[in-house]
């Protein structure tokens, strides 16, 4: 496969899960938080080493403690370091992100005190070593000089340019690379309401490169040099688990299939398709696995609040059982904790629908359904395993994701 240099910042991601966007001054406890090597450039990266080529970044890193956390994350993401300009000053730049549960929507809010990458360390690379060199549109100043020296040195190599926000001077750099990836943020800025409009405005300022802007559910417009504009739906998905990267994958697909000299229809057909997949996962790992179709435990119709239903589930070490209650449903692991044996071992569950208890067959100790606490028997106060799930429009209930 090919060998892929990306040049760009590289950033550490604290990732904050809450259960919803906050309102302004409220306090609000996130339910999980983990860290991440983040950044355009290093994001696609690591996703074109999944699909096989050679990844290797150029960035800047600091002094700090954080930029070693940062290199350590990048060679376990198969990217090569060996072109990383070091400052003894400065912080690693950090991105504090937000990440909603109930959209898998991402809010970002960054800092920077370090560096950029400076023209002169470019210019010690020899760039004509890589198939393929992949460009941030910032740091425009040294930018425009290494994309005169890749026009100058490079022959057949393509270059491309990802252009995410408005910079002043950068229109200028179009005509410099054979793609161009822009983003919806930088066409609205631009005063657009779709891709197409943006792109036809492109098309004269860069007649001769391929163009592709990217507008979330909206899908993608792509014009193909000296051809028509198309437009590429998204690929529909059950549920958005996390938003974070689905662009940089979708970069990262879209070279990985021009490299091996498919038509840009194909690419990004084939961007669409892998970031479709990356927002149905958290996190950047694993693309390439293939996601199992989820299938029900059970329908609301078949359950009463007089008797349970118990159910398989090869994702849990334990079936589930499930019971109405009110106007909900509850659902527990099937593992009484006296003894770690099945509800169900000697015979069904008993439900009493007065009491609103569940009673182990075995030693007969009894469960509140509302919250699954022992109320009588040998493992008094002991708690069922509770299982989150969700039901759809037509009462299918699943595991919760």
């Amino acid at each position: 496969m090919a060998k892929i240099l990306g040049i760009g910042n590289t950033v550490l991601d604290i990732i904050l899960k809450t259960p919803h966007y906050p309102r302004e001054d409220e306090e609000l406890r996130a339910n999980t938080r983990h860290f991440e090597v983040g950044g355009n450039v290093s994001n696609s990266l690591y996703v074109l080493s999944q699909l096989g080529h050679e990844s290797s970044i150029m960035t800047t890193i600091g002094g700090d403690d954080s930029a070693k956390q940062l290199l350590n994350g990048l060679k376990s993401h198969q990217i090569n370091t060996d072109h990383t300009q070091r400052f003894i000053q400065g912080q690693t730049p950090t991105s504090y992100i937000i990440q909603n549960a109930e959209t898998g929507s991402r809010t970002i809010t960054h800092y920077r005190d370090l560096p950029e990458l400076s023209f002169d360390y470019f210019a010690k690379v020899e760039i004509e070593n890589y198939d393929w060199l992949h460009f941030e549109g910032r740091n425009i100043e040294n930018l425009t000089g290494m994309l005169n020296i890749a026009k100058t040195f490079l022959t057949h190599q393509p270059i491309s340019l990802e252009i995410e926000k408005e910079r002043e001077g950068i229109e200028a750099l179009f005509p410099q690379a054979n793609v161009l990836f822009f983003s919806h943020h930088y066409a609205r800025q631009k005063g657009f309401d779709d891709g197409k409009a943006l792109l036809e405005e492109i098309k004269m300022l860069a007649p001769e490169s391929h163009l592709i802007c990217t507008w979330g559910a909206q899908g993608a417009w792509f014009c193909q040099a000296g051809q028509e504009i198309q437009h590429q739906p998204i690929h529909s998905i059950p549920q958005t688990i996390d938003t974070l990267g689905a662009g940089d994958t979708f970069n990262a697909a879209v070279i990985d299939a021009l490299s091996q000299n498919k038509p840009l229809s194909e690419a990004v057909e084939a961007g669409s398709k892998l970031a479709a997949r990356k927002c149905q996962q958290q996190g950047l790992d694993n693309l390439l696995t293939e996601i199992k179709e989820k299938q029900p435990l059970a329908n609301i119709k078949q359950l009463s609040n007089a008797k349970t239903m118990v159910v398989p589930c090869a994702d849990l070490p334990h079936s589930v059982i499930l019971i109405k209650h009110d106007t909900g449903i509850k659902a527990y692991e099937n593992n009484c904790p006296h003894q770690d044996v099945p509800l169900n071992e000697a015979y069904k569950i008993d439900v009493n629908p007065f009491e609103k208890t569940m009673k182990c067959s075995v030693h007969d100790a009894f469960f509140n359904i509302e919250d699954g606490v022992c109320v009588e028997g040998p493992c008094m106060n002991d708690e069922l395993v509770t299982v989150p799930i969700e039901i759809d429009d037509s009462g299918d209930i699943y595991l919760a994701t």
